[in-house]
């Protein structure tokens, strides 16, 4: 067909009287505006077959079908979920017919008597509007209860992790203030002892940096939640906040018998950040791989410089993230397999910050993993700005 070429109308008449299908036959000829092709069907259970084909687009049913009806036809097609513009044709005017067609899915209602070239024509281009309109409707339905459904999930998902999270954060809260309280009533008893008044004081220090972790944690999350939360951008030696992160997570990586080896370039590798929110991000990625890395395990953290900026890799061989999970990693409150039970649980929101915080430096970070037992690699990358 060309491109000004009129498309050709295809047109099914299931009528079992063949004088009837002469006719609307002629009529069709006389048709100008439109090309008309019409087939014909007399036999019920083959008509029904041809329309649920679907090869036509538009469908003449007579009301009269030997010991059936057209009615008796769009009840059958209903139930074999069949449909298309269908036009019930009657010998003569009954609203209750009409009435009835048009509840058992008929687009419109013609008297034979009425049939010409032009009611003809514009009965069957009213027939296809309505039915393509009805069916664009039905689309819209299906998607947006779809889009209800989905929502309603992440909405049923969402407040499962937040019961989750409420139940880990007073576990979190908790175990420090054991240590504080025990620490508190060790001082009570043991006097002037000044070594074991120290070895006191160590204990609620470090628990107390716990808690402060904890909470700045928490506040972080509520300051992107609110969209208050600021980048302090400076240009700094990327080295220096990589340094920084290793120094502050290596204390967790020693205790956990982890080895972490460097590949970072020995050149300046100027960027324009924020730094300490830099250095956080690559705290954040190296305390979840000690997390779920276990004794013994080694910890990869590998800088390389690119064309358009810098890649962060840190590579562990620890328990790895499972298939299903591998796609929310990021997302706030989610922890890989809580059954591990280990002893750093966390709240579920480095890795939630980590990427909000590449993304406010208009970076990008990915985590892979080849599945459980097999490591995490996490990728962070950082444009030069």
């Amino acid at each position: 067909m060309t491109q000004h070429e009129t498309p050709t109308i295809r047109v099914l008449l299931v009528d079992d009287d063949e004088d009837d299908y002469q006719l609307t036959l002629a009529v069709t000829r006389e048709i100008t505006n439109a090309k008309i092709q019409l087939d014909w069907q007399s036999d019920f259970d083959t008509a029904l077959e041809a329309i649920c084909d679907g090869k036509h687009d538009v469908y003449l049913i007579d009301y009269r079908l030997g010991q059936k009806t057209g009615i008796d036809l769009l009840h059958a097609l209903k139930e074999k979920k069949c449909s298309g513009p269908i036009i019930l044709l009657t010998g003569q005017g009954e609203p209750e017919i009409d009435r009835a067609a048009q509840s058992a899915g008929a687009a419109d209602y013609l008297e034979k008597s009425r049939l010409d070239a032009v009611v003809f024509e514009r009965m069957i281009r009213y027939a296809i509007h309505q039915h393509n309109h009805e069916a664009e409707l039905e689309r819209k339905v299906v998607e947006r209860t779809e889009e209800l459904e989905t929502a309603n999930r992440a909405l049923r998902d969402a407040n499962l992790r937040k019961d989750e999270f409420l139940a880990t954060l007073a576990h979190e809260l908790r175990n420090p203030l054991a240590p504080i309280r025990h620490a508190l009533e060790l001082q009570k008893l043991i006097g002037d002892d000044p070594v074991a008044q120290e070895q006191a004081r160590n204990v609620m220090e470090r628990q107390l940096l716990q808690l402060v972790r904890l909470i700045d944690d928490l506040l972080d999350v509520s300051r992107l939640n609110r969209g208050v939360l600021s980048l302090n951008r400076e240009p700094f030696d990327l080295r220096s906040a990589i340094s920084l992160a290793v120094e502050t997570s290596m204390p967790r990586i020693l205790k956990a018998g982890i080895e972490l080896r460097q590949e970072i370039p020995d050149r300046a590798l100027p960027f324009l950040g924020d730094h300490i929110r830099i250095a956080q991000v690559i705290t954040n990625i190296l305390n979840n791989s000690a997390k779920y890395t276990n004794r013994g395990g080694i910890i990869s953290l590998i800088v390389t410089q690119e064309a358009s900026g810098y890649q962060i890799r840190v590579v562990d061989n620890g328990v790895g993230i499972p298939p299903e999970q591998l796609d929310h990693i990021f997302d706030l409150f989610t922890q890989v397999d809580r059954a591990l039970n280990r002893l750093d649980g966390g709240l579920g929101i480095g890795l939630a910050l980590v990427r909000w915080l590449v993304e406010m430096h208009d970076g990008t970070v990915i985590a892979e993993s080849a599945g459980p037992q097999l490591g995490t690699t996490i990728t962070v990358r950082l444009p030069v700005l």
